[in-house]
């Protein structure tokens, strides 16, 4: 017994944790993962074992500074304390002229996290949160503060009752924006991939946008390409989007893109043959029979994505799904609307007319002037194709009246 009582294991002593404190020092990168951070400066080892840009968050004076500009309103202590560092910090990224002054910008910073609210971005709630995230990111990237600013100046303007006092700082920062833009975008890497991303997004306000209602400034009245540049530069973020993809997990964007993807995968990635899923009008319209393709008929596609389309909810809620279709149109379709082939033309007034009721200050001039400009083109012999999106802006202006 006393040789078995020797082998017997002795009780095991449990000791207390030690007292720690959890670290928020981490990368932005670990935490946007939820994964330990060493903390490495400037670069973690986890962020430079998988290649992502390793970025920490401000000193805290600016980084308070400029989260309490962020959160107070403009007419609050608080908002008026913090202006001073931030209004240093946009002089130090920009190098803006002196005799201008920030004052415009700081103003511009402010409305894009607090005053796009029309909406300017997309659904409320998205849009609210992924501000304040665009604009933290701009202040490591002088090309992305210039399209915030831009993109807000634009939405102030459209605003004011007199929009042309703020034409010249919106023209300045766009300029800047896209000079920027072009430069960055040809060394696509982890380090820039959500500020590309957040800027090319915002760069279709500039480039979809029309300022005036005008029909006849319409690419269906012009042989210059050019005229339709509205709609081919939309692609690029397809592009850039995919030529990213390999730093996904690391991307604050991919969780918004992954949702908008899983909700309309159906509507997007459906290539069988043939007119199944597919608006029989539309069918018809673009001689579309049991047997066509998306190689055989460049009209196959589009009319099937716009099917899908029409049967989500309309306005504001459908927004990401509506501009995957501009974001999928081929060479060949482009081409097609050059020649003014009526299907193409159709085609395109009803996905404006989708566009219209989404109420986008941005959308509304130009989808009522080129839907305007389609009709008139195509004249009396095509009223019942244009029935449907000349209805989408008659619809949404009568909801759009009290009482």
């Amino acid at each position: 017994m006393q040789s078995v009582l020797q082998f017997r294991p002795s009780p095991r002593t449990y000791h207390p944790r030690r007292p720690h404190r959890k670290s928020r020092a981490g990368c932005l990168v670990c935490k946007q993962r939820r994964v330990k951070c060493d903390e490495v400066k400037p670069s973690c080892h986890r962020c430079q074992k998988l290649g992502f840009d390793c970025s920490y968050e401000p000193e805290t004076k600016d980084k308070d500074s400029v989260s309490v500009f962020l959160a107070s309103p403009p007419d609050s202590k608080a908002y008026c304390m913090s202006v001073d560092t931030v209004t240093k910090k946009i002089n130090e990224i920009l190098q803006l002229d002196s005799k201008s002054g920030p004052l415009p910008v700081v103003q511009a910073l402010q409305h894009f996290h607090h005053g796009l609210t029309n909406p300017a971005l997309g659904p409320k709630g998205a849009q609210s949160a992924m501000q304040a995230k665009i604009i933290q990111l701009g202040f490591n990237s002088p090309f992305l503060l210039h399209t915030i600013i831009a993109a807000a100046t634009s939405h102030i303007r459209h605003l004011a009752s007199d929009g042309r006092v703020y034409t010249f700082t919106e023209t300045y920062h766009w300029q800047q924006a896209i000079t920027q833009y072009s430069r960055e975008v040809t060394t696509i890497g982890p380090k820039n991939t959500d500020s590309l991303i957040s800027a090319c997004l915002l760069l279709t306000i500039r480039s979809f946008s029309l300022d005036e209602y005008d029909p006849l400034s319409s690419f269906v009245f012009s042989d210059d390409i050019a005229s339709l540049s509205w709609l081919t530069l939309q692609g690029g973020l397809r592009h850039l989007i995919m030529a990213t993809a390999q730093w996904k997990a690391g991307s604050m964007w991919w969780e918004v893109f992954m949702k908008s993807q899983n909700e309309t995968v159906d509507l997007f990635e459906d290539e069988r043959p043939g007119r199944v899923a597919i608006h029989p009008g539309l069918a018809d319209l673009c001689g579309i029979d049991d047997t066509t393709t998306a190689e055989t008929n460049p009209y196959h596609a589009p009319a099937r994505i716009l099917t899908g389309l029409l049967s989500l909810e309309r306005g504001v809620r459908s927004f990401a799904s509506y501009t995957g279709w501009m974001g999928r149109l081929l060479p060949q379709f482009f081409a097609r609307l050059m020649e003014k082939d009526p299907p193409a033309l159709i085609l395109l007034s009803w996905w404006l007319g989708l566009m219209y009721g989404t109420n986008m200050y941005w959308v509304e001039t130009r989808a009522r002037s080129e839907i305007t400009a389609i009709t008139w083109y195509l004249g009396e012999g095509w009223d019942e194709f244009m029935k449907f999106p000349t209805e989408c802006i008659e619809d949404y202006e009568n909801a759009c009246i009290p009482g």
